[in-house]
């Protein structure tokens, strides 16, 4: 009879503890369910390091927007200057990412995925080491995204 109820406790503190927590569609992050997110399709615009002081992510939904941040991106060491990108529709976003680096000193970030939830865009980055950032001792990565989506808000999500 012990037996039996020590098995059917382990069955019942493995079913209520242990399986949400091997499963991420329904573990939860930080007291929040993840709940009916979407993958969101993104491309990468541009990627470069500036000390140029931008919040750590910027949703821009205009073409004028996206001009005054490449005019302040501009660099005059260089003869030509990027190509501004043109968003096509209503429905899509340039994402401008400048996470602060907490490992990698020389480092950049790499973008694992990006889910929706309707309201907020959530981004799974990663920091990684970059052997030309390295060189010349740069250290703010900048990314620049074009979004198919129309988040409200932006949660970034560092993984190891």
């Amino acid at each position: 009879m012990n037996f039996i109820r020590k098995i059917y406790f382990l069955i019942f503190f493995y079913s209520v503890f242990l399986i949400p927590f091997g499963n991420y569609e329904k573990a939860v992050i930080f007291g929040q369910q993840v709940k009916d997110r979407r993958i969101v399709d993104f491309t990468e615009v541009r990627r470069l390091n500036s000390t140029f002081k931008l919040k750590l992510s910027t949703i821009i939904k205009n073409t004028k927007e996206i001009k005054d941040l490449y005019k302040n991106l501009d660099d005059s060491r260089h003869s030509r200057s990027a190509p501004i990108p043109i968003l096509k529709n209503d429905k899509e976003v340039f994402l401008v990412l400048k996470p602060k680096l907490k490992k990698a000193r020389y480092g950049d970030i790499e973008i694992e995925k990006m889910e929706s939830d309707g309201k907020i865009l959530f981004v799974t980055y990663k920091e990684v080491d970059n052997q030309e950032y390295a060189d010349k001792k740069q250290s703010n990565p900048i990314v620049i995204l074009k979004v198919i989506d129309k988040p409200k808000g932006i949660k970034l999500i560092q993984i190891e």
